[in-house]
């Protein structure tokens, strides 16, 4: 069972209140209504304006001890969020605690127990903390319109066409940052990324021993850390001066597909809405791409390849999203263009609705004749060979495994384009096959 504890001092309020949904939805019977009403509860941002009383009511005539013991996490949740807007973080950590214990309780109470062990309970209020005081960011910068309403993040590992559709995105009135990154010899139509975006990622990972070449894992904890609160408190300012509030802003930088995970405290805060773009362009195009661009032998390519990829899917799942093949994009920008305009029509969000007419006329308007263009078939510089210099490489058999695997997982996606839940499904399917040593 999902771990309700977990996922609360997480402040992961969207999937709280998507588990509470699919309670509800797999209760015919009804047997899990106190359940259902408790999850409910326990989805309420500190910030949110939303009632939630009755379903405190629901649990008290189950078990009123346990009604009150949820009574005094909320109220300690409240006065933890107090600290945190006003920078007190040691106050609120201790309020945390009190939160933490208080709903412990209530959930032993109701028999929904908790997959944490006392270590892990005793640094859970120093992460719930962390990604509250995002939250609180996120928050007031909203109030400000200093940040949209609406973020897109174009994800993709390097050479996989990321800087191609952005710049389509761009051509077709999708707002980029104030700072972009000059052209280069390796993409001479440009990156259409932040500088700035890209050198406080670059400093992030450097900071945790890390590099976007590295296939290792960050070290556990990382985004609820103090540092990972320290990275989103810079990445909003960035965002904010970059992009100014506007409309459609389109983010993109490659180091997301290892860092998108740290932005959980915003993607569950429920404050805004968040669509991904994830280009994805055959293993052995991006492996001799790399090799071109940086000299990254075969190997290593394969395995930034397979952790950018299953990183990117695993931690974009439930968010709205569209993985686009490389090839549709080269070979037919338009509909690739329409797909993405899909995101925008399919958002939930009231904000977004009500604008929703203005910004796709904006982006219709200029996007069929300028994406044409703007997208070149000359931009595919390679192709899905091997290339000589790794031909010598091939006779180790953990070159072939890696080969295999990457195709596997590349296919996997490619037959499953216009079915999300069936790629997440394919790529659970593929992942037990997995070891460390495989790959």
């Amino acid at each position: 069972m999902t771990d309700i504890l977990l996922l609360t001092t997480s402040a992961a309020w969207r999937k709280l209140d998507q588990l509470s949904t699919d309670a509800l939805q797999g209760d015919e019977q009804g047997q899990n209504k106190v359940w259902f009403h408790t999850i409910n509860y326990l989805s309420v941002a500190p910030y949110s304006t939303a009632d939630y009383r009755h379903h405190l009511a629901e649990v008290a005539n189950k078990d009123i001890m346990a009604a009150c013991n949820l009574s005094f996490y909320r109220v300690s949740l409240h006065l933890a969020y107090k600290h945190i807007i006003n920078k007190e973080y040691q106050k609120a950590q201790e309020e945390c605690d009190q939160a933490i214990a208080y709903l412990q309780e209530g959930l032993n109470r109701l028999g929904i127990t908790t997959e944490l062990n006392q270590n892990d309970l005793n640094s859970r209020a120093r992460c719930f903390v962390n990604s509250l005081a995002s939250q609180a960011e996120l928050q007031e910068a909203r109030k400000k319109n200093k940040i949209a309403s609406h973020l897109f993040f174009v994800l993709g590992m390097h050479r996989s066409g990321t800087s191609a559709l952005t710049g389509m995105l761009a051509q077709a009135g999708f707002a980029i940052p104030s700072d972009l990154m000059p052209a280069t010899n390796a993409n001479p139509k440009g990156y259409w990324e932040s500088v700035n975006i890209m050198r406080l990622n670059e400093d992030f990972l450097a900071g945790m021993e890390s590099h976007w070449t590295s296939s290792l894992s960050l070290p556990a904890g990382w985004s609820q850390s103090i540092s990972g609160r320290e990275w989103r408190t810079s990445l909003i300012n960035i965002i904010s001066e970059s992009f100014r509030g506007a409309q459609l802003p389109t983010i993109k930088d490659p180091r997301f597909c290892t860092l998108i995970l740290g932005l959980e405290p915003w993607l569950e805060s429920r404050l805004i809405e968040t669509s991904f773009f994830i280009p994805i362009r055959h293993p052995l195009e991006v492996c001799n791409s790399l090799w071109q661009a940086e000299g990254i032998e075969l190997n290593r390519a394969l395995r930034l390849w397979i952790k950018s990829i299953l990183t990117t899917e695993e931690t974009t799942r439930g968010y709205p999203r569209k993985f686009i093949n490389f090839e549709d994009l080269i070979q037919n920008p338009i509909n690739v263009l329409e797909t993405c305009l899909e995101l925008i029509k399919n958002t939930d969000n009231l904000e977004i609705t009500n604008r929703k007419a203005d910004s796709q006329n904006m982006v219709k308007n200029e996007a069929i004749s300028n994406a044409t263009t703007f997208i070149e078939k000359s931009l595919r510089r390679q192709r899905a060979e091997i290339s000589k210099k790794d031909i010598m490489e091939l006779e180790n058999i953990f070159s072939v495994r890696l080969i295999d695997l990457a195709e596997t997982v590349y296919l996997a996606i490619i037959a499953n384009l216009t079915d999300d839940k069936a790629i997440s499904k394919a790529l659970d399917e593929i992942r037990p096959n997995m070891s460390v040593t495989s790959w």
